[in-house]
């Protein structure tokens, strides 16, 4: 192998390297927010409580809104630890992918160990690399996009909790 070939399997590497540690890291921030977001709702409905109405009856409709803000970010915020690399190889699966996939291996797929031994073996190094970074490249955003679509839940649910709380006391 020449040192243009050494040198381009290492780039491969450490994008590969820094695609997985900001995978890892969107999912520890999702965790981080959707649990902060849970304390800080915990907040607001003290808040609400204590204004005047608030053991007014509600109707059926008020607790259904009051779930849906409440509880999509939530949800949103476990939509980003939800996708997996499986999920992300879906988007190319139509793309050239490498003969003998090595770098993640389904062992479904997988008869035995010495067949995999022997893929390691016939493996080209740079396809595997860059079929994995493509993967996990893909992934990667995938998990960014849902993981601001939370946060821009989040302060949709805060404004909207913030207006009906504002209401109720300049209602009431």
């Amino acid at each position: 192998m020449n040192d243009k070939d050494r040198s381009a399997l290492e780039l491969l590497k450490l994008g590969l390297e820094e695609a997985q540690a900001t995978v890892r890291a969107y999912d520890t921030k999702a965790q981080i927010v959707g649990v902060g977001y849970m304390f800080a709702l915990g907040i607001v409905g003290g808040i609400g409580e204590h204004l005047p109405g608030a053991d007014s009856e509600i109707g059926f409709l008020a607790v259904a809104v009051a779930w849906l803000v409440t509880i999509f970010p939530i949800i949103s915020f476990g939509a980003v630890l939800y996708p997996t690399r499986k999920a992300a190889e879906q988007f190319h699966a139509a793309e050239h992918t490498p003969r003998d996939r090595v770098l993640f291996v389904d062992p479904d797929h997988t008869s035995s160990a010495s067949a995999l031994a022997t893929a390691a073996r016939q493996a080209d190094p740079m396809e595997e690399l860059a079929y994995e970074l493509m993967t996990v490249s893909r992934l990667r955003d995938l998990k960014r996009k849902r993981f601001l679509r939370g946060l821009l839940l989040v302060g949709v649910s805060f404004v909207v909790l913030f207006g009906v709380q504002l209401l109720r006391g300049a209602v009431l």
